[in-house]
């Protein structure tokens, strides 16, 4: 009998007969005959004081059930908690609903439960409110200003953080360039838009004085504590779980205004009560996410080395620090694969009258990879230096491996030369400029742009000193258990949302325990029942819920082969499990079923001293420092000159996730994340008003967000550089696809029209921009 290896093979997802059968259990699809239904009265203006509600009317209207206020919700109540505070956060409260002053348009200002949803909603138009509206800002750079309307008037402006990180001596390094590049970048807000929008489902048992939460959520664990504060009950009191899950690429992390709202009424009426976010309100109430404004430096030798960056940027945070708030991998990822030892870059973050920001897939590392990425052509023409080249003479090389880069980052394998290499050959990059210059002499412009990145995937203990204010761990928990049948249960608070944990998780511990994986069956995303838990985000899952689940299984595997050493007679050196049969690798005769072991230890009867029944096992994995994925992405592109449209004509990644456990997940979630990359490329901008203060798109009708048709076919090429840091070498990678596709594609144009003299500074790119650059470099050819 021998043993073939589940790592590194495309098992079948477990998921997918459940959900392709329509048997997945969504939030909406739970019922009851006596639930209550929540429609919330949001606020209407960016910026506002509201002097009257009164909501005498709508409570007595038939079928209403019970009516928040902000009052309300403010006196019952504690601020929803910041989870992750950058640096030097200037504290300001966020409840789950407005009372005097309302900050955002979509802001809850109060909320009815009543029979259905259409009742509630006719209630809302019953709630009399006024408005007192207030001088407002929706833009970073006006926000700083000395004049600007203050969001938060005991902070005395705008401004929630203001941080430098340094490494280096930057002003050195650009004293002795031979060139260096500044621009000012800007990269348009967007939102998530997953297929199922958020919704929460609350009961609350009066007897056991227990609340029942069942909402769309990556994190029930953190969910659960944060909803704990904020209604000041004990966490033991609360249970929280996911079901299944239709996307949520972040928009999904922690505690929303809806989960406290549909608290409280389950409290005060008994009944369930539900919520189901519309796409509306999804447009005006779900996180925002990559807004920023970067004014950046970069410097070279003559030679192309890379010496200096130097970076000012601006985060557009909304109306408040959510509990994700802006993410600190800007910093972190702003030196990318290359050797920069010069390196400063200042944060600032300000608060506008727009929907708070949080997590997004990629969630910094897209934002920082554009910026570099783009001035990094620039500076190759300026010194007229290949830009393939000016790469390969910059990269970290592996015998630097750990690296730690100058930002802090320590980079704990890879082969950034050997991917770009992949990348370049699969894309036809030697051959590009003399098809290029074929094309011009026809009149036509094509281009190739190149982008590097590297992938934080995972958070590492020793990333989080005691009093940092982080409101989470770095570690992850599972529960491995075998019944007298020999079948694995996996318990884990990490929910299904797309990412294939079941599958994932199943493959590893069949992996570790020597079963089928028809063998393990995976539990997930509950706070009862589930060890302690982070959850799922940036990239962890498998990282950090595999290690745990290795150690979990190692502990069960050892046992199951001394109980099977001690029946068979042998020693346990001797003995390995296959396809769930202990057999001896000396002695293939001496046998016997994991299932005839497991029904032993569940007994419990006679077992060898020392031996407690069960078979059964707790672990937490201490993810030690992240693991760094890393990539190439090359694009090519043909723009019409005329009119400025252009077509994406081939679009390449090659990418390094570490030891691939399962091929066919891992490129499903880098398409996935290239699609979302190019959405934010090409077409997907939240837009407000600067006059009026409105979001002046926030419906389907308006957003634009890419289709199959608006696509090529995606080509991948793969690389495995193990980590040290994870079990089996895996690296995160539901954030490759995403953060190279902006500045590849923009490199690409730039490319293009070279002839022009046409640089990209802003995402997205529309052909609109692309037409009025080319009518402008014309009037100044002409000139």
């Amino acid at each position: 009998m021998s043993k073939e290896s589940l790592i590194g093979r495309s098992v079948p997802r477990k998921e997918d007969e459940r959900l392709l059968r329509g048997a997945g259990r969504f939030v909406d699809d739970c019922d009851d005959p006596r639930m209550g239904h929540v429609a919330i009265l949001r606020n209407p203006f960016p910026h506002t004081r509201i002097t009257r509600i009164d909501v005498t009317a709508a409570r007595a209207m038939p079928g209403v059930f019970a009516v928040l206020t902000g009052e309300d919700v403010i006196r019952r109540t504690d601020p929803i908690t910041v989870l992750r505070p950058l640096p030097g956060l200037r504290r300001h409260d966020y409840y789950a609903m407005a009372h005097k002053i309302a900050r955002f348009e979509g802001e809850p200002i109060a909320a009815v439960l009543a029979a259905d949803r259409y009742v509630a909603e006719d209630a809302l138009e019953a709630i009399e409110v006024d408005f007192d509206p207030l001088p407002h800002v929706v833009d970073a750079e006006s926000a700083v200003a000395a004049d600007a309307p203050v969001l938060h008037a005991h902070l005395g402006d705008n401004v929630l953080v203001d941080n430098t990180t340094t490494g280096g001596d930057v002003e050195a390094a650009q004293a002795v360039a031979a060139a260096t590049l500044e621009d000012r970048f800007v990269l348009g807000r967007v939102l998530g838009l997953a297929m199922e929008t958020r919704g929460v489902v609350a009961r609350y048992d009066i007897g056991a004085q227990a609340l029942d939460i069942v909402s769309s959520n990556q994190s029930p664990h953190i969910t659960c504590t944060q909803l704990a504060t904020a209604l000041r009950m004990p966490e033991g009191q609360i249970r929280y779980r996911a079901g299944a899950i239709g996307g949520s690429f972040g928009n999904k992390l922690g505690l929303y205004p809806e989960d406290i709202i549909c608290a409280l009424f389950a409290i005060d009426t008994g009944r369930p009560v539900k919520w189901i976010e519309d796409r509306l309100e999804h447009f005006r109430s779900s996180v925002h996410g990559r807004e920023a404004i970067h004014r950046l430096k970069l410097s070279a030798a003559a030679d192309g080395r890379l010496i200096a960056l130097d970076d000012d940027y601006m985060i557009d945070v909304g109306a408040y620090n959510g509990p994700w708030g802006p993410s600190v991998l800007v910093h972190v990822t702003l030196p990318g694969p290359y050797e920069i030892r010069n390196f400063r870059a200042r944060r600032r973050v300000v608060a506008t009258n727009k929907v708070p920001m949080g997590a997004y897939r990629g969630y910094g590392p897209p934002e920082s990879n554009f910026v570099r990425e783009v001035l990094i052509d620039r500076l190759a023409r300026k010194l007229d230096i290949d830009p393939a080249a000016m790469r390969r003479a910059n990269f970290v090389g592996p015998d630097q491996m750990p690296y730690t880069s100058a930002s802090g980052a320590i980079y704990d394998s890879g082969n950034y030369a050997g991917c770009f290499d992949l990348a370049i050959k699969a894309i036809g990059y030697d051959d590009f400029r003399a098809r290029q210059q074929a094309a011009r002499a026809e009149g036509r412009l094509i281009g190739i742009g190149l982008s590097c990145y590297v992938e934080h995937s995972g958070y590492g203990a020793a990333y989080v000193p005691r009093n940092s204010g982080r409101r989470f761990g770095s570690y992850e928990a599972v529960t491995v258990r075998l019944d007298s049948s020999g079948q694995a249960t996996v318990s884990t608070g990490i929910p299904n949302f797309g990412q294939s944990v079941e599958t994932a998780y199943a493959q590893i511990c069949a992996e570790a325990l020597g079963l089928k994986t028809d063998q393990v069956l995976v539990v997930a995303g509950d706070t009862l029942g589930t060890p302690q838990s982070v959850g799922a985000m940036g990239s962890r899952g498998t990282l950090a819920g595999g290690g745990a689940i290795v150690t979990a299984a190692g502990k069960i595997r050892a046992k199951i082969l001394r109980l099977a050493a001690h029946e068979l007679q042998v020693g346990v050196e001797t003995l390995d499990i296959i396809d769930g049969v202990v057999i001896s690798t000396t002695d293939p005769d001496r046998r016997m079923t994991v299932a005839e072991i497991a029904e032993w230890a569940f007994l419990g009867q006679a077992l060898p001293q020392g031996e407690d029944p069960g078979l059964e096992a707790t672990a937490y994995w201490p993810q030690p420092a992240p693991s760094f994925g890393f990539g190439t992405v090359a694009a090519v592109v043909d723009v019409d000159p005329a009119s400025g449209e252009f077509r994406l004509e081939r679009f390449l990644i090659a990418h390094d996730c570490g030891t691939m456990l399962n091929p066919t997940l891992v490129e499903g979630q880098v398409a996935g994340g290239i699609v979302q990359g190019l959405g934010a490329t090409l077409m997907e901008e939240v837009i407000y008003d600067r006059d009026s203060g409105q979001m002046i798109n926030g419906s389907m009708a308006d957003y634009m967000v890419p289709t199959a048709a608006d696509l090529p076919a995606f080509e991948m090429a793969h690389m495995e550089t193990p980590s040290p840091f994870s079990p089996y070498g895996i690296k995160g990678v539901g954030e490759s696809g995403v953060i190279g596709a902006a500045a590849a594609v923009a490199n690409a144009l730039a490319d293009a029209l070279a002839p022009y003299g046409i640089e990209i500074n802003r995402i997205p790119i529309r052909p609109e921009t692309i037409w009025r650059k080319l009518e402008a470099a014309r009037t100044r050819i002409a000139d």
